[in-house]
């Protein structure tokens, strides 16, 4: 089966640093849900690996701060005893907050420009960094090696990155 290549894929990273400034020196770090079941599971049939010169957009997601509190809050907002009840927070209040440190975040962005990554506009809460690529660049930065898979159920194909680096 023919794949169709597209201009740009949209491939959701979920990071979750536990040391954001330690990213920034380029130690390891852990993808976590970045395989897709049908992948892992081994239920998808691996076709080949993409083209290295084909561009992707990212999303690289950085965790919130301060979970404990961020739950004790939610609970107030939605509990009508509650003086909170209702009292939302503006996206600047809950950044300040909640959101990835500035300084976390611009870890994040100097690490994908030194991979060679273009890094795009940001959103206002810094939970995500936009950047575009090629596949060889992802395939570098994060340690995998992103491929065409046949889906197991339907006449179609994806893409997924593989836990680690292999040839076909």
């Amino acid at each position: 089966m023919r794949i169709k290549i597209f201009s740009s894929f949209y491939v959701f990273v979920v990071l979750f640093f536990l040391a954001i400034p330690a990213l920034a020196q380029q130690s390891l770090q852990a993808l976590h849900n970045h395989v897709r079941p049908a992948v892992s599971s081994g239920q998808a049939a691996l076709l080949a690996p993409l083209p290295a010169e084909q561009q992707m957009d990212l999303s690289l997601v950085l965790p919130l701060r301060n979970q404990v509190e961020l739950t004790s809050l939610l609970g107030q907002l939605y509990d009508p005893a509650s003086p909170s009840y209702r009292q939302f927070l503006s996206v600047d209040e809950f950044t300040a907050r909640f959101g990835p440190a500035p300084e976390d975040y611009q870890a994040v962005v100097a690490f994908a420009q030194d991979q060679g990554f273009t890094v795009r506009d940001a959103p206002a809460n810094r939970m995500l960094v936009p950047i575009r690529g090629t596949v060889d660049q992802v395939n570098k930065a994060f340690h995998v090696q992103m491929n065409s898979y046949q889906h197991p159920m339907e006449n179609r194909t994806f893409f997924s990155p593989t836990a680690s680096r292999r040839s076909l």
